[in-house]
Parts: C-alpha cells; sequence; structure tokens
C-alpha cells in the first residue's frame, strides 16, 4: 500500500510546497498580490457598504463621539497646522487655555493624515476617516499575505492567512472605534520579512536596515504601541531561532547587525527632535497612561457575552452597533484546526517558533495587572493589545495547517487515482477550512453601523467670524470620549480654538495621564454642568466664574438639541448675563474687558 498519508506529510517537509523562512522565498506574482488585494478590498467594503455602498463618503462615520472624534479631529489638523504655519507637535487648537496638547504623548495619526492630506483638504476629514479605515485592513493583508509567502507557496492559504490577520476580532473592534493605530497592522509583518533578509546572506543589509529605518519611522508617527508589540514579538522569534536553529545567527550575525545598526541610526537622525518631544517636551504624560487590566485564557474561544447588542460603554467611546467579539478571540474552530493540524508540520522548526511565540503573546494577556503596571514603558502597552502577535501567528499557523491537509489528502495514492477522488479531496480541505472559521464569523455583525451625524448651524456659519485670540466653552463640555464639540471643530476647518477636548494631557500630579491623575476646579464642575447641572452647587459656579474671566476673550456656546437640560439655565445663572439666541444655539460673547453678572441664587422651581 506504500507510505501512510501522515509519512508523505512528514517526508515533504523540505519539498517545494514548504518553502523555509529563513531561506529566500520564491517570487511571488504580481498577479497574486493582486487576487490578494482584490479579495481584501472585497471584505473590506463588506465591512463599510453601509459607507461605501449605500452612504456618503465625506458625512458617514460610526459615531461622532469617542475615540473616533479624536481621530477625525487629527486627520484635520496636521493638514490645517501646516498650511497655517503652526508646529504639528504642539497644539492649543483644543485644551485651549489649558496648556494645549502635546502631539507625541497621543496617538496622532500623523502617516495617515500626511498621506491623505489632499482628501482632507478636498472632502474633509471625515472622508479621510473612511478612506483610512477602507485602506487598513488591506495593507495589513496584503503584508500578511506576503510574509505567509515564507511559509508557503499556494495563493489560496495565503490568502486565508491575511484575512485571518487583516480581519479579526483584534482588528474589528479598533475599527469600530476608530483606532487606526491599532488596525494599520502591516508594520508588523512587514518588519518580520525585513529581518528575515537580514538573515540572507544575497540581500544588501545596509538597503535592508534603510528600508526597516523608513518603515519605523512611519509607524512612530501612526502609534507607538505597535512599535513595541512588534519589537518584543521580534525578540521573541529571534529567541527562538537562536535555540532552534542557532547555526542561522552565527552566519548572518552581520548582516544582522549591519542592518540593525543602519535602521536604528536612520531612526535616531530623523526622529531625534520628535523623540525628545515625546519624553520632556511641553505637555509630555508619562505612563501608564490608562490603568492595567488583564484578559482571561478562555477568551481566546469564548467571544463574550451579548455579542449582537451594544452596550454604554461602547457607545461613549464610539461605536452604536453590536459590540461583537472580545478582541483575544480567535474561536474554537481555528485553535481546534490548528492544534490537530500541528501533526503536519510540528517538525518545521521554522513553524515551532512561530506557535512558541503565539503561546507566550497569549499568555501575556494575560498577566497580573499589577506587575505589569509596574514595568516602566511597556505598561502602556494594553494587554489585550497581545492580540495582534497572536493573530498573525495564528494566521502563519492556519497557513501551514491548511498546506499540511492539501500535501496530505490531495496527493494522497487514491487521490491521484481518481479525478473525482482527487476532486473530493479537495473539497473536503476547503469544508474543513470553512468549518473552523464558523465559530469565528458567526460573531461578527456586519456591515458596522455608521450615522450622519449634524454640526450645529452656529458652529458652520458663526465660529468662522471669530477673531483668532478668541476661545470656545461649549456645552456640551467637551471633555474625554464625550468631545462631541472637538468634531464640529475639525468639520468647520478648525475655525475656533476649543477649551476641553479629548487627548492625553498631563493630569492633577502634572506628569500622569488625567485619567491617572483626574483634574480638579473648573474642569471637573464644567463636567458636572454639562452632564448634571442639577447637581451644580454655588462653590462650583464660582469656580466656573473665575476661570472663565481668566480665559477671556472666550465664547460660550450652549447647544440645546445636544445639551443636558437645564444647561442654558444654569450657565445663565452662573454668567449673570442673558444669552443671545443666535443659529439655534445660546452664545455668550465676553471680551477681555467685559465682566460677569452677578452670581444669581437659584430659585426653588430652577431647571424644573
Amino acid at each position: 500500500m506504500g507510505r501512510s498519508l501522515t509519512q508523505r506529510a512528514k517526508s515533504r517537509g523540505s519539498s517545494h510546497c514548504e518553502p523555509s523562512p529563513l531561506n529566500r522565498p520564491p517570487r511571488t506574482k504580481r498577479s497574486q498580490y493582486v487576487i490578494a488585494i482584490s479579495v481584501y478590498l472585497a471584505l473590506a467594503l463588506l465591512l463599510w457598504a453601509n459607507v461605501w455602498l449605500t452612504g456618503n463618503v465625506s458625512h458617514a462615520i460610526t459615531c461622532n463621539c469617542g475615540d473616533t472624534v479624536e481621530q477625525v479631529w487629527w486627520l484635520e489638523w496636521l493638514p490645517w497646522a501646516l498650511v497655517h504655519g503652526h508646529n504639528p507637535l504642539l497644539t492649543n487648537a483644543i485644551f485651549a487655555r489649558l496648556g494645549g496638547v502635546n502631539a507625541m504623548s497621543n496617538t496622532s495619526w500623523f502617516t495617515p493624515a500626511l498621506l491623505l492630506s489632499p482628501i482632507t483638504l478636498l472632502f474633509g476629514p471625515v472622508a479621510s476617516y473612511n478612506v483610512a479605515n477602507l485602506l487598513a485592513p488591506i495593507l495589513s493583508g496584503w503584508a500578511a499575505f506576503g510574509l505567509a509567502g515564507r511559509f508557503s507557496r499556494r495563493t489560496g492559504s495565503r490568502l486565508v492567512a491575511g484575512a485571518l490577520f487583516a480581519f479579526s476580532p483584534y482588528v474589528l473592534k479598533n475599527t469600530m472605534l476608530g483606532h487606526i493605530n491599532l488596525t494599520l497592522t502591516a508594520y508588523l509583518p512587514l518588519t518580520i520579512i525585513l529581518v528575515l533578509r537580514l538573515l540572507e546572506s544575497q540581500n544588501r543589509p545596509v538597503r535592508t536596515g534603510l528600508l526597516l529605518g523608513l518603515l519605523t519611522i512611519g509607524q512612530f508617527f501612526l502609534g507607538f504601541e505597535v512599535i513595541a508589540l512588534t519589537a518584543l514579538a521580534v525578540a521573541l522569534f529571534a529567541l527562538g531561532v537562536v535555540l532552534v536553529r542557532r547555526d542561522v545567527i552565527v552566519a548572518a550575525w552581520r548582516h544582522v547587525l549591519i542592518g540593525a545598526s543602519s535602521a536604528v541610526a536612520l531612526s535616531v537622525v530623523v526622529l531625534a527632535y520628535e523623540l525628545w518631544f515625546y519624553v520632556d517636551g511641553p505637555r509630555h504624560v508619562a505612563g501608564p497612561y490608562w490603568k492595567v487590566t488583564s484578559g482571561r485564557p478562555w477568551m481566546i474561544i469564548n467571544a463574550g457575552r451579548d455579542i449582537f447588542t451594544g452596550n454604554g460603554a461602547l457607545r461613549a467611546v464610539g461605536y452604536l452597533g453590536a459590540r461583537g467579539p472580545n478582541t483575544m478571540f480567535l474561536g474554537v474552530g481555528i485553535v481546534l484546526f490548528i492544534v490537530v493540524s500541528a501533526w503536519f508540520w510540528w517538525r518545521r522548526r521554522a513553524l515551532l517558533i512561530v506557535a512558541g511565540v503565539a503561546v507566550v503573546c497569549w499568555l501575556l494577556e494575560f498577566v497580573d495587572h499589577n506587575w505589569w503596571a509596574a514595568v516602566p514603558i511597556v505598561s502602556s502597552i494594553g494587554l489585550a493589545r497581545f492580540a495582534l502577535p497572536v493573530s498573525l501567528c495564528a494566521a502563519l499557523l492556519m497557513c501551514a495547517s491548511i498546506d499540511g491537509w492539501w500535501s496530505a489528502i490531495v496527493h494522497s495514492s487514491r487521490a491521484r487515482a481518481s479525478g473525482v477522488g482527487g476532486l473530493f479531496a479537495r473539497v473536503g480541505v476547503v469544508a474543513l477550512v470553512v468549518l473552523a472559521f464558523v465559530p469565528l464569523v458567526v460573531t461578527y455583525t456586519v456591515p458596522l453601523k455608521v450615522v450622519r451625524p449634524v454640526v450645529p448651524l452656529w458652529f458652520r456659519q458663526d465660529a468662522a467670524t471669530l477673531p483668532s485670540s478668541t476661545a470656545v466653552l461649549a456645552m456640551p463640555f467637551a471633555y474625554g470620549v464625550q468631545s462631541r464639540p472637538m468634531a464640529w471643530q475639525a468639520e468647520t476647518n478648525m475655525s475656533f480654538n476649543l477649551i476641553g477636548g479629548w487627548a492625553f494631557v498631563p493630569g492633577a500630579n502634572g506628569v500622569n495621564d488625567e485619567i491617572m491623575s483626574p483634574l480638579r476646579g473648573a474642569i471637573a464642575d464644567l463636567r458636572t454642568m454639562s452632564e448634571h447641572p442639577r447637581r451644580l452647587s454655588v462653590a462650583e459656579q464660582r469656580t466656573i466664574r473665575a476661570a472663565i474671566l481668566r480665559w477671556r476673550p472666550v465664547v460660550v456656546v450652549v447647544v440645546p438639541h445636544f445639551a443636558s437640560t437645564c444647561s442654558e439655565e444654569m450657565m445663565q445663572e452662573t454668567i449673570g448675563l442673558l444669552p443671545r439666541l443666535r443659529d439655534g444655539s445660546w452664545v455668550w460673547a465676553i471680551g477681555t474687558d467685559n465682566r460677569l453678572g452677578a452670581l444669581r441664587e437659584r430659585s426653588a422651581a430652577a431647571c424644573n
């Protein structure tokens, strides 16, 4: 009967179907990349069908709130600052009168903001936001497809790997929340590709190192977390190579040293000022930026509760639809498929390294949060973010697993003997892969929900006529995830400076972010007026009055449609002056020489 299927699969470990990632891979045809990009474009269009197929690209958005507002704002800020000659690294357009914002302490999306600036200038920041969210999974999938070429020559297997990485629950949830810095993840697979090229004697290490440096510079202006996650993942891969293929490191250490030195040198030269601005520049913030939370081991196969409904927390940070699976989820089907398929690839040492990195990163998702919070620098990486390298490793293992089944079944003696048998074998492999994805795919609710928010008339018309030295204090108060006025500011071409906003800024201790060290005084009292005006005390009103006097010239605007009930009455009592009704909003214009009226005593019937 000849050798068994398993023996045949094992014997092909060095065959043409199973290239080694540590050696130069076969060249991927241009047509293969075209196919990959087309597939990922189709999936991205399905995800954003309510924008690109049935909506308005310049106006449809997941929510004019939460992190989405912050992203739209930064996409507008960079081209506006460059056109008007401002330093883009420090802005007073938000947190005006409060010190401004250090862009390097924030995920400021400068790379996509710069590349998409023509779209922003022509069609507005919401259009750029939608273009960025459409392209992010396409670029990430393309990069993962390229890396998978180190492990497989089959286009189908590589397509699956790229799709799993680019449309994983980690990417889906961050896409919902407008986190381009966490969904444009091509940096991770591209960095691994370049590091692998440094292990090849045929490549020029300086050229490869410079490419790695340019890639890192681009990622630096997109977000630091992916750089840190990539560095940790690459370090784990390097450790694995040292343990199982020390000969590769010994043979290529000069190439690696030259390439790494070139990358570091270029990055330091270009980013020296920006690094200083991040570490010690004005209004910089020291981490951790938020409280560290840990996951649970079973979250990789448990999507979570109520995944087909939304909740208040999700709506607050920027998405009005179903919450979907947790970011760490992959599904029992994919995990089981990879584990069972290990029989076909466990002798390939490169894949053992990939599996080891996946396990370590998975374990890091639920380390003790107190311990993680005490580790300098990396404590600012959310533990849930380790789902990114886990999903890439799972994608590569999925690719190898599909190859293993294909080689074992399709090339079996029975399949070769009968054309019908070969057809059924191929269908069987495809069916196995589809079944593996079912527990994951059924947790998704697509297309993503979007709305078409309205910018109040006052912000569209009157705000543009304000003198440049005037700041705007809006109700609802722009603070934290409830920063709708930031969207109004961005969508009206930065026509005014805004008191408050949503960004990482020094808190009460002047070091940590205000989430870790809450701001007091007028900021806290304005939040009370915005959210619970009936609870505002006379002492808090006096604090707000003193702040308004310090912030002159200032225009106070209460937008009835968006502000809490009673906000206009409480603001009028606090300022002591009657407002003007302008374009549907209540407005107080307080110049440098203006004084406030007498603080009114609240009547028993006030705000009823």
